[in-house]
């Protein structure tokens, strides 16, 4: 391997561990049980499963090269990318992508002992229902998982590390967005190909959003600001016109869709950065002076604030106040016609916005630098 940037390796991991070379009973035994958490096992199966853990834990630290390859799909994977010098690049980021389930999370641990055995850098990533025993959580998590890459990877991009997506383990619903979203963050996607030792490697193939999938969300960005952040639903009838992959339903209601979450991150920041957007609810309204100074703004702050703006609409929705929010009344009268503030941006100096309720609708009054 002749890679001289520096590696973020993610390798999305299954039960191959536990399950190679394991006897028929306890091969059954653990298939059956792949999406349980801990207290959803017996006693007598948990003590079988432990065993079988503590079994693998220990022949995999004493094993060969040859037989890691074996026992793990994974290490498979990682041992054939690096070309068996697992521990030649200390400075490579290794992240674990898991599931949130008993079988899941003790293998993931396995693998990441082992991966600090050899001095590498580890992380196990997970997400709450991040299993496959519902679409429901299944598609949940897999937002969550989206958030996070996008949250994540162009960060690693701007560092110049060269982005791998290990596909060599895991379950194959995960696999599936894995590739996904290989598509849009990683440098390359590796396997191993069928039950050879020959490692497959898929470039990177440049992928966007196209111009049809912006117009639709210009079209109907209210609306996907409503549904966002994850959780928030919206009537059924609402989405009527909008293709059917960008929402599922639930009974009478609709959610974003794992694709719709996803076109929505990649877009949201280019639109949000266009101009300041209409209110998103009929309880927040501008005042005048409020648009004069958001107009003057960097396309970085306009995105910024746009955002808040929709935190806002959350508060007033929901009664949740994010951290990255912090909506509180002012002490005494230090700005009238304001009686509130919360935060806008952090970083190049505290900027806040200044509101007060005239009835049950918020007037956003100004937006500046924090008082003193």
């Amino acid at each position: 391997m002749s890679q001289r940037k520096p590696i973020l390796m993610i390798s999305t991991c299954g039960t191959s561990l536990l399950t190679n070379k394991a006897d028929k009973n306890t091969q059954s035994l653990l298939r059956n049980k792949a999406n349980f958490a801990a207290d959803d096992l017996s006693l007598d199966q948990k003590n079988v499963i432990d065993a079988r853990i503590a079994e693998c834990k220990s022949r995999l630290i004493n094993a060969e090269t040859l037989l890691i390859k074996e026992l793990s799909a994974e290490l498979n994977g990682l041992f054939a990318y690096y070309e068996d010098q697992l521990s030649s690049r200390p400075q490579d980021q290794h992240f674990l992508i898991h599931t949130d389930t008993y079988l899941g999370v003790q293998t993931a641990q396995i693998l990441e002992e082992f991966l600090r055995s050899r001095n590498l850098n580890v992380e196990r990533i997970t997400f709450p229902n991040l299993r496959t025993d519902t679409l429901q959580n299944f598609q949940g998590s897999i937002i969550e998982l989206i958030n996070w890459s996008e949250k994540t990877f162009p960060g690693y991009h701007e560092s110049k590390y060269h982005i791998v997506f290990n596909l060599t383990g895991g379950f194959k619903s995960i696999q599936g967005w894995m590739q996904t979203l290989g598509m849009f963050y990683a440098d390359e996607i590796v396997y191993i190909f069928e039950s050879s030792q020959e490692l497959l490697r898929i470039p990177r193939i440049p992928v966007d959003i196209d111009n049809g999938m912006l117009n639709v969300v210009k079209q109907h960005t209210n609306l996907f600001r409503k549904l966002y952040p994850r959780g928030t639903t919206c009537k059924l009838s609402e989405v009527k016109g909008i293709h059917e992959a960008f929402f599922y339903q639930l009974n009478d209601e609709a959610e974003l869709s794992p694709w719709g979450n996803l076109v929505w991150e990649r877009l949201r920041k280019c639109i949000y950065s266009e101009k300041l957007l209409e209110p998103p609810t009929n309880c927040i309204h501008y005042s005048e002076n409020f648009m004069k100074s958001a107009n003057s703004l960097s396309k970085n702050r306009i995105m910024k604030l746009n955002e808040r703006i929709d935190d806002l609409a959350y508060y007033l929705r929901t009664n949740k106040n994010l951290n990255r929010l912090d909506f509180k009344q002012l002490k005494g009268n230090p700005k009238p016609p304001s009686t509130h503030e919360c935060d806008a941006w952090s970083n190049d100096g505290a900027w806040r916005i200044f509101a007060h309720f005239d009835d049950k609708q918020l007037v956003l009054d100004d937006i500046c630098e924090g008082l003193h």
